[in-house]
Parts: structure tokens; C-alpha cells; sequence
């Protein structure tokens, strides 16, 4: 259960960046599609996660398309990076006048990133529940808006975006899980980032028009310097896993961490102070689109695995019928 437990907040903690806790990713995908839609992302990614934790058995079997999806996953990793680093920035200078702050944490990351992934694990398992537990006393105060509507593509584009990077993790640890585990992770996914969307949805959906809806919503309640809190912690465990992504990745083509480490904070100076809005408008669409591509392509290597076994099975059994004849 711990290991599980471990492999699910890793999950919510790389998929609940800058754009998801202020909020405006879930006034992108859903601001027209009504609630249910986001009760209905969940879902989709609670089974996917079970889908990708599997296609993390067949990888040895499938060596080109597990190299086709670290490419996707590299490219959208360092993509999603440079947008939290552009959050982080605007979020810190807005709220406490702070300038330079994405610079520091891409420092911070990169220090991490000279460590192994137990350390990481291990803060996303302290970082999530806090977030969770900040997040409902903003709704307590600042109450909600709950619109009814459903829109399939809506849901299937933002799980396609969230399963990018989150589908990686779960694909690298898939292979150590037993089936029941593995049906759990996917329940614990569902049941935690609906929970999670339900409220930013609730919060967002009253400042519509804002760049960061729960950081505004918070702010005129008096909790911005607490929705600054929630918003730099989802940021950094965002930070933290794609950054691990990319550098997994480069690691294995030239393996030195000092590289990483200057990749890492390098960036930091480029991104930090620009307009984070901009930032998502531009990239989020393209990367949900790109998701749903990848995760058709890993559902359908999954379908022609499973006819491939029950084939071998009817053949085994053929045999054996044969033989007693």
C-alpha cells in the first residue's frame, strides 16, 4: 500500500503544476464544458494510469515505441518545465514583490536532480495531502460556482495533457506492481485528482477572466499569501518531476548531473518573467492533442498484446487436446 500510495502522489504532484492550482488550465479545458467533464478527466485518468502502468510490462517487448514515447515525453517535459518556471515567477513577484524567484527554485531543482527518485517520492507524499488540505480551506471561505454540461473532448484533451508526463512515471514503475496494485493506483488516481479538479473547478470558475482564477478568488477573501503557498508547492512537485523526466533522458545519452544541474537552472533565467498566461494559451492545447495521440497509440499496442496472448492460449490449449487424442 505505501509503494502505491508513493506512485500515486508522485503522479498528482507532477500532474498538479503552476497551470492547474492557479487554475487556468481547468478554466481552459472546462471553463464551456461544465462539471462533469471534470469528474469525467478523472476518470479517463485513472484508467489510463492503469493502461500505462501495464504497457510498463511490455516495454522491453516494444523497445521502439517505448524510445518513441521518451522522445514525446522529453519534448512535453521540457515544455511543461519551462512553463512552471514562468508561474513561479509571476506567482511570487504578484504576491510578495519578489523578483527573480523562478530563478532560486530552478536552483533549488536543480540540486534535486542530483539525487535519486526515493527523495522525490517521498516529498510528493508530504507536498500533495497539503495541498489538498490548503485548497479545501480556500473553497470553505471563498465558496463556488458549479456549472452543469458535459464535453467529452474537453476531457479527453486534458487527460491526454496530465498523461504525458504522469503516464512516464507510471509506465517506469508498472512493471514492479502486481495486478491488484496496479488496479488500485488507477482507482487512487481517479478518486484524488477528482477530488483535486472538483475543487480548483469550483474555486475558478468564479474569476473566469483572470490569468491565475484561484490565486485571484483567494486574494480577495485575504488568502493570497496561502493560495501563493498551495500554488508554489503544486508548482515545485510539477518542477521537480519533469525536470527528473528530461534529465533521465539526457543522462542516458551523456551521462554527467553537472549538465543537468546547468540545464536545469539555465532555464531558470530565460523563463522566469514571462507572461504566464501566455505561456499556457500557447503550449497546453498542442501538448492535451499530442497526449490523446500517444495514449490511443499505447491502447492500441495493448489491444493487439492482449488478442496476441488469447491466441497463444487457444493454441496451447489446441495442442493439448491433440496430445490426449
Amino acid at each position: 500500500m505505501r509503494h502505491v500510495f508513493k506512485l500515486v502522489f508522485l503522479f498528482v504532484g507532477v500532474v498538479i503544476g503552476a497551470g492547474f492550482a492557479t487554475g487556468s488550465e481547468i478554466v481552459l479545458y472546462f471553463k464551456n464544458s461544465g462539471y462533469l467533464s471534470v469528474l469525467l478527466a478523472s476518470c479517463i485518468m485513472g484508467v489510463l494510469s492503469v493502461i500505462f502502468c501495464l504497457f510498463g510490462r511490455l516495454q522491453n517487448k516494444y523497445k521502439w515505441t517505448k524510445n518513441l514515447l521518451k522522445i514525446v515525453v522529453f519534448l512535453s517535459s521540457c515544455v511543461t518545465y519551462c512553463v512552471m518556471l514562468s508561474g513561479v515567477g509571476e506567482l511570487i513577484y504578484t504576491q510578495f514583490g519578489i523578483k527573480y524567484f523562478g530563478i532560486f527554485t530552478a536552483f533549488v531543482v536543480a540540486i534535486l536532480m542530483l539525487y535519486d527518485m526515493r527523495l522525490i517520492k517521498l516529498l510528493n507524499l508530504v507536498i500533495v495531502p497539503m495541498i489538498v488540505v490548503i485548497m479545501l480551506i480556500i473553497l470553505i471561505v471563498s465558496g463556488g460556482q458549479i456549472y452543469a454540461g458535459l464535453n467529452l473532448s474537453s476531457s479527453l484533451k486534458y487527460a491526454g495533457m496530465n498523461m504525458l508526463l504522469g503516464g512516464y512515471f507510471m509506465s517506469e514503475e508498472g512493471d514492479t506492481l502486481s495486478a491488484k496494485q496496479i488496479a488500485l493506483t488507477g482507482c487512487l488516481v481517479a478518486i484524488i485528482m477528482g477530488l483535486l479538479m472538483s475543487i480548483c473547478y469550483t474555486i475558478s470558475m468564479q474569476a473566469t477572466g483572470s490569468n491565475m482564477p484561484v490565486f485571484e478568488v483567494a486574494r480577495s477573501f485575504g488568502l493570497g499569501s496561502l493560495a501563493a503557498v498551495v500554488v508554489y508547492l503544486a508548482i515545485f512537485t510539477t518542477l521537480i518531476g519533469s525536470s527528473r523526466a528530461f534529465s533521465d533522458m539526457i543522462l542516458k545519452i551523456l551521462p554527467n548531473k553537472f549538465v543537468v544541474f546547468l540545464l536545469c537552472f539555465v532555464l531558470g533565467f530565460y523563463f522566469d518573467g514571462l507572461d504566464f498566461g501566455d505561456v499556457v494559451a500557447f503550449s497546453y492545447g498542442m501538448i492535451g492533442e499530442i497526449g490523446i495521440v500517444v495514449c490511443v497509440f499505447i491502447v492500441c499496442i495493448l489491444i493487439v498484446e492482449m488478442f496476441r496472448s488469447m491466441k497463444n492460449k487457444i493454441k496451447i490449449k489446441n495442442n493439448k487436446l491433440k496430445t490426449l487424442i
